[in-house]
């Protein structure tokens, strides 16, 4: 395998604006050229036409408005990701900010009980019906969710492997090395916590190049993502090349915001504070660093091993 090489710095920021398209199914591409640059968006719509589609969140009464800061929307993609059997293993709200530099990555346990005392976790919900899960989460968070993206974690691995593994628990961690490690802790909340790792790990190391300038290899990758993603009808082609051309976020700079909670027989209900905190950020499109409470929030994404 070719050895990483950080690509030259007139070139990284194109490489970051395009990372934040691992959340809606495509993967973030080095290539030097307008001519090629457009060959790629091309094919990356094409993978978008052929995801498979469910249906979106529609109007109902009392729900969240986007916000709007200087004519611009922030952006929130509802990520769930199952494993094999269709269970919610982990939830997470990727908030892309209405500047399109900042992304969250919101950590909720998947047992995590709605506001309306309906009692079913959002675990519970989410065979019965996604779209309930994503009105939990609305009415939790205050905040609309644009999009959902549903991820199977067990594909992925497939992804991981393609990548060359990721750096991830202090060592070089292959696909079902990858699937372990996710489903290796009983507590939910720490699971969200470690996907939304994963998610910034391979954002960072997609960022990189990651052999992807290899037309054929970037084509695998391609391959690999749509068994494995689940978009709504409303994450159309269009949508996902503009936010590629739009985004000026920095994979490094990528951080996680854990929504703490207390257990309870019937399920993890928010901190009052957590939660307090949570729904002014958004509302506001505001994610002050020192106010995170995640061990991730203090440091950068790991670099990976080159």
């Amino acid at each position: 395998m070719q050895p990483i090489t950080e690509p030259p710095a007139s070139k990284r920021g194109l490489v970051d604006r395009m990372a934040i398209v691992l959340f809606v199914g495509v993967v973030a591409v080095t290539v030097g050229g307008a001519a090629v640059l457009t060959t790629y968006l091309n094919r990356i719509g094409d993978v978008a036409e052929g995801l498979q589609r469910v249906e979106a969140l529609g109007a109902y009464d009392g729900r969240p408005e986007a916000v709007v800061i200087d004519g611009a929307e922030a952006v929130n993609y509802l990520l769930m990701t199952t494993d094999s059997f269709g269970e919610l293993q982990s939830v997470l709200i990727a908030h892309l900010s209405a500047s399109r530099r900042n992304l969250t990555l919101i950590a909720l346990p998947p047992d995590l009980l709605p506001v309306d005392g309906s009692g079913r976790t959002l675990a519970e919900s989410y065979p019965l019906d996604p779209l309930r899960t994503a009105r939990d989460v609305e009415a939790l968070t205050g905040s609309r969710m644009d999009h959902q993206i549903h991820l199977d974690v067990d594909r992925f691995a497939l992804v991981v492997d393609t990548l060359g593994g990721l750096e991830l628990a202090g060592g070089r961690l292959t696909g079902p090395q990858v699937a372990r490690y996710l489903a290796g802790t009983g507590d939910t909340l720490d699971r969200s916590e470690r996907t939304a790792e994963l998610l910034r790990v391979a954002l960072s190391r997609a960022s990189m190049g990651s052999a992807l300038t290899d037309p054929n290899r970037f084509d695998k990758v391609m391959n690999a993502l749509t068994p494995c993603v689940i978009v709504d009808e409303g994450l159309t082609a269009d949508v996902i090349r503009d936010t590629m051309v739009e985004s000026r976020v920095q994979a490094r700079e990528i951080v996680t915001w854990p929504l703490l909670a207390d257990s309870t027989p019937e399920g993890a209900q928010a901190a009052p504070d957590s939660l307090r905190n949570l729904r002014t950020a958004l509302a506001n499109d505001s994610f002050p660093v020192s106010t995170l409470t995640g061990k991730q929030a203090q440091q950068p994404s790991p670099e990976p091993t080159r």
